[in-house]
């Protein structure tokens, strides 16, 4: 089960003996097709609308829109139960995104960097297996490079209008802390996302240990995703909120990537191994890549059988299809509505 902070009160707008504030709100949100979502644990809430998000805080002289521009207002009040923005405040969201739906600027992923784990003098977990009275060594750098290649050509061919990474190339030992650098460094523009997928094989001293599992950052954790530095100093004390919300951001998005490439393992391997689901830990590179990012364990080098299988090329082509599959679905439904931030 996902455990989440935030529990959401989904407020349905009526028209009926409101104010002309509140008529007005409802006005907006059924033009831009809007959802409006209250949060009274922090006492903020929110508007989704195909192609962004508007913040609010009671009694804030501000509103956040997409996580960046930030509207100066008189605050916004509660009164009733009923959520009431001033009219300068109506006005300017519905300004500000009339004319960015002109421009079609809807979320796009950007890039996609792809990590093949360890590699060099980093070989990773290790399998030992004798056959046919032969010791046959299995190294995860390799079977997680291979894969990596395949899906690369895959992902390369399906979006060539997106800048496809890969962490490493060939036989080469690259620090964890470069990998993250070189993700983090991706420049891309404030509608686009870029998304980190680090491959792996897995180990267990259980020999009966078999199967693929996606591992996504835990939703408690948090990252400095925010440099107040980088704020004008205006608007520096609500650096720690934006945060908050932008780490909430990456967790719904981890999570969803997580489930697509889950769902695609199934689809290709399901019959033959055993699916483990998604999992959370603070893997090194989801912790320190600040985007949406997963770690996959393609399966277990000590499993004999698996093991084995971790060495054939029609089987590796079937692991790469599933997470190709599973980042082509995450791509499709981001891209055609306004993300997952619900």
């Amino acid at each position: 089960m996902i455990r989440r902070t935030f529990f959401f009160i989904f407020l349905t707008i009526f028209t009926l003996s409101l104010s002309a504030q509140y008529r007005q709100l409802n006005r907006l949100l059924q033009d831009l097709n809007a959802t409006l979502q209250w949060n009274p644990t922090m006492g903020m809430g929110f508007i989704d609308l195909q192609g962004g998000r508007v913040i609010f805080k009671l009694g804030a002289p501000w509103l956040l829109i997409d996580y960046y521009y930030l509207v100066k207002t008189p605050g916004v009040i509660r009164k009733d139960g009923a959520i009431l923005f001033p009219e300068r405040s109506i006005v300017s969201i519905e300004k500000y995104f009339k004319a960015k739906a002109e421009r079609g600027r809807l979320p796009r992923v950007a890039a996609i960097l792809i990590d093949p784990g360890h590699g060099g003098r980093d070989p990773g977990a290790i399998g030992f297996h004798i056959i046919n009275g032969k010791k046959k060594k299995i190294q995860e750098k390799d079977v997680a490079l291979k894969v990596a290649l395949k899906l690369n050509a895959m992902l390369e061919k399906e979006f060539s209008d997106k800048k496809i990474f890969l962490t490493r190339k060939d036989d080469t030992y690259v620090k964890l802390e470069e990998r993250t650098k070189l993700a983090n460094d991706v420049s891309i523009e404030d509608n686009e996302a870029i998304i980190f997928v680090s491959i792996h094989a897995n180990a267990s001293f259980n020999k009966n240990a078999k199967g693929f599992e996606v591992w996504y950052l835990p939703p408690e954790y948090r990252r400095n995703l925010i440099n107040p530095d980088s704020l004008e100093d205006e608007n520096k004390e609500i650096a720690p909120i934006l945060n908050v919300l932008l780490e909430e951001e990456y967790t719904i998005e981890s999570i969803t990537l997580a489930r697509e490439i889950i769902s695609g393992f199934d689809r290709e391997i399901g019959n033959i191994t055993e699916n483990r689901g998604i999992k959370e830990e603070c893997w090194f590179v989801v912790r320190n890549a600040r985007m949406p990012s997963v770690l996959v364990e393609l399966g277990f080098i000590t499993n004999r059988e698996e093991g084995l299988r971790l060495e054939q090329d029609e089987y590796l082509q079937k692991l790469s299809r599933g997470i190709y599959t599973g980042i082509r679905n995450f791509v499709r439904s981001f891209e055609s509505t306004k993300g997952f931030t619900e």
